[in-house]
C-alpha cells in the first residue's frame, strides 16, 4: 500500500444488568434523547460490506476487479441517500456528498484498490475496511441529513496502491493526487472546490482485530482529539484512539500539501512483528484477521465526531 515508516463475575454482572434495565423502565422520559451507539453505526452491516469486497478478490487499479468494486461502492452510496454519487476519471474515484446547512466542506475517505501483483491478495484490511467504515458512515449521515454544519464529501479514492516495485513517493496516492487537482479547479468531476475544504479525514487499515490507531506524526492533533474525544463519549473511553506513531505517507498527504488540515486514522501494525506487521500486504490479509468490533469502535466514534467537525 505505502512507503510508510514506524508506527501499534457473572452473577455481578447479571445484577447490573438488571438494575439497569429497572432503572430504565422506571426512568424512561419522552425526553431523553441520548441515541444508542448501535443507531449509529452498525457493525455487522459495514463488515458484510467488508465481506463483499473481500469477495471480489484482488482489486488493483485499472483492473476488472476494479471496476466491480467501483459498482459496489457507487450502488451502495446511492442506496444509503447520499447525493451526487459520481466516478471520477481517469482513477476511478467514487464521490458523493452528504449536505450540511452550513458552509464548507469535510472530505471523509478511504481507499478501495489493493496492491497489485501479490497473489491472494484481497485487502481485508488494506483498504477494504476503512470502505466498510464510509459506507456505514454514510448511511447513518444520510439519515440524519441536512446535517448541522458543513457538507461531507464522501471519496472512496482509486490508485493508492503503487504499481509494481516503484516507489510509494513517487506512485502512490494517484487517486488522491486527482481529486486535490480537481478540487484545486474549483471543484470539477465531483471534488469539494478547494477554498471550501475546511478538514480531510482518512480511514486506513481499520479492521485489524487487535486494533490501535495513534496519533500519525503528520496528521493534524486537533482531528485525532475529536476522535478520541468522541471515542470517550460513546464508549467510555478514548480507545483505539491512543498514543503516537511514526509519519505514515497515504491519502491525507496531498490534502496537507494543499493547506487543508488532515488526519490518518490508520493502525499500521498489522499482524507480528514491528511495523508494519507481517500480515502487511500479504495472502494473509484475510476476513479472518479483521473483525467487526474494530469497525464498530472506529464508526461510533466517528459517527459522532465527523458532523462536529472541523
Amino acid at each position: 500500500m505505502k512507503a510508510k515508516r514506524q508506527r501499534k463475575s457473572t452473577a455481578a454482572r447479571a445484577l447490573a444488568a438488571l438494575a439497569a434495565a429497572l432503572l430504565a423502565a422506571g426512568c424512561g422520559s419522552d425526553e431523553d434523547s441520548s441515541e444508542p451507539a448501535t443507531d449509529r453505526f452498525d457493525a455487522q452491516r459495514a463488515f458484510a460490506d467488508l465481506e463483499a469486497q473481500v469477495k471480489i478478490g484482488p482489486r488493483p487499479a485499472g483492473s476488472p476487479a476494479s471496476e466491480r468494486t467501483v459498482e459496489f461502492i457507487a450502488r451502495s452510496l446511492r442506496d444509503a441517500g447520499a447525493e451526487g454519487v459520481r466516478v471520477q476519471r481517469p482513477h476511478r474515484n467514487v464521490v458523493a456528498e452528504i449536505p450540511g446547512s452550513e458552509p464548507g466542506a469535510v472530505v471523509v475517505g478511504a481507499h478501495h484498490d489493493t496492491k497489485e501483483d501479490i497473489p491472494g491478495f484481497v485487502g481485508a484490511n488494506d483498504g477494504a475496511s476503512g470502505v466498510a467504515v464510509v459506507l456505514e458512515l454514510a448511511r447513518h449521515l444520510a439519515a440524519e441529513a441536512p446535517l448541522d454544519g458543513p457538507s461531507i464529501h464522501l471519496v472512496l479514492f482509486d490508485a493508492e496502491e503503487a504499481r509494481g516495485d516503484r516507489a510509494f513517493e513517487e506512485d502512490g496516492t494517484r487517486g488522491s493526487r486527482q481529486y486535490v487537482r480537481y478540487a484545486q479547479r474549483g471543484g470539477r468531476q465531483g471534488s469539494a472546490p478547494l477554498a471550501e475544504i475546511q478538514a480531510m479525514v482518512l480511514f486506513d487499515m481499520v479492521g485489524d482485530c487487535d486494533l490501535q490507531i495513534p496519533l500519525e506524526a503528520n496528521s493534524d492533533p486537533g482531528l485525532y482529539a475529536a476522535f478520541a474525544d468522541a471515542a470517550r463519549e460513546v464508549r467510555g473511553s478514548p480507545a483505539p484512539f491512543e498514543g503516537e506513531a511514526g509519519a505514515v505517507l497515504d491519502d491525507h498527504i496531498p490534502f496537507l500539501e494543499a493547506g487543508v488540515p488532515a488526519v490518518d486514522l490508520i493502525d499500521f501494525a498489522y499482524g507480528p512483528g514491528g511495523t508494519p506487521g507481517a500480515w502487511w500486504h500479504t495472502p494473509d490479509d484475510t476476513l479472518e484477521r479483521v473483525c467487526a468490533e474494530s469497525l464498530e469502535a472506529v464508526g461510533e466514534a466517528a459517527a459522532v465526531a465527523i458532523p462536529r467537525l472541523p
